[in-house]
């Protein structure tokens, strides 16, 4: 193990901590908007987990966050494992034009979130403010919240060899399940979740300047494509131009 491998381990492991269990081949890399709760409840599926953390809060991450990372020398085991490089790695992660409107509407339902980037925030917020704000910031983790910063981390493939995209989600998982050998699971149920704005996206139109306040939930929101104009698809390329390029996405469709 090189100290460039140990360097990057611990920066893995400073603000979000992958998936892991002692009997699991695979250790699981992820970030928020980007399919994780899908991915939580596919590991917990696999470990015997999910009803439990069910059962604790339909919310699986308070189950996450509250007994399965506080378990056991939970953190010290992922170091370990990648430090003997044993388990595969793997990470999931999502097309940014998407993600990039999936933290903007996160956001904007988010207290906490809006007085960090936004502390004046009061009568509404639009995507395009809210990527200039993002730009201010800088899109890294350490100086952005999680849910809107960038995926990449600085030289994260020096340890996490495999991806899975969010867009192909269910094919690639099955793939992983029979090459490992693990259950069958039900894709399609543990991909359905109560905070996915999906089905609610259907407004058609420019929505790239308009203001939209806190608690969005119960009406009907525009699409993927209608927060985007030419500059606000300039901005996503370029604040997130690492996620872009590392993880092989086009940068000139937004329709996907």
């Amino acid at each position: 193990m090189s100290k460039e491998q140990e360097l990057q381990i611990a920066k893995l492991t400073t603000y979000l901590l992958p998936l892991y269990k002692k009997e699991f081949p695979i250790i699981f890399f992820w970030t928020p908007r980007s399919g994780c709760t899908t991915l939580i409840r596919w590991f917990f599926f696999q470990n015997g987990l999910l009803q439990k953390a069910m059962d604790y809060n339909p919310w699986v991450h308070s189950y996450r966050m509250e007994v399965f990372e506080k378990g056991n020398h939970y953190k010290a085991g992922i170091i370990d494992q990648l430090l003997t490089g044993e388990k595969d790695t793997y990470k999931l992660v999502r097309n940014p034009y998407r993600r990039a409107v999936s933290s903007f509407l996160a956001s904007i339902d988010n207290d906490k979130i809006m007085k960090e980037i936004s502390p004046n925030y009061h009568n509404g917020l639009s995507f395009k403010e809210f990527l200039y704000l993002v730009r201010k910031m800088g899109v890294s983790k350490d100086r952005l919240n999680s849910h809107i910063a960038q995926q990449y981390d600085e030289g994260e493939e020096v340890i996490i060899k495999n991806y899975v995209r969010l867009e192909n989600f269910s094919t690639e998982m099955k793939a992983i399940e029979n090459k490992y050998r693990l259950l069958d699971s039900p894709i399609l149920s543990i991909s359905n979740s109560s905070h996915h704005l999906s089905g609610q996206m259907v407004d058609k139109g420019a929505f790239a300047d308009v203001k939209m306040s806190l608690k969005p939930y119960g009406r009907t929101l525009p699409t993927y494509e209608s927060f985007y104009d030419n500059e606000t698809k300039d901005l996503v390329r370029e604040l997130f131009k690492k996620d872009f390029e590392k993880y092989g996405y086009n940068q000139t469709i937004i329709t996907i």
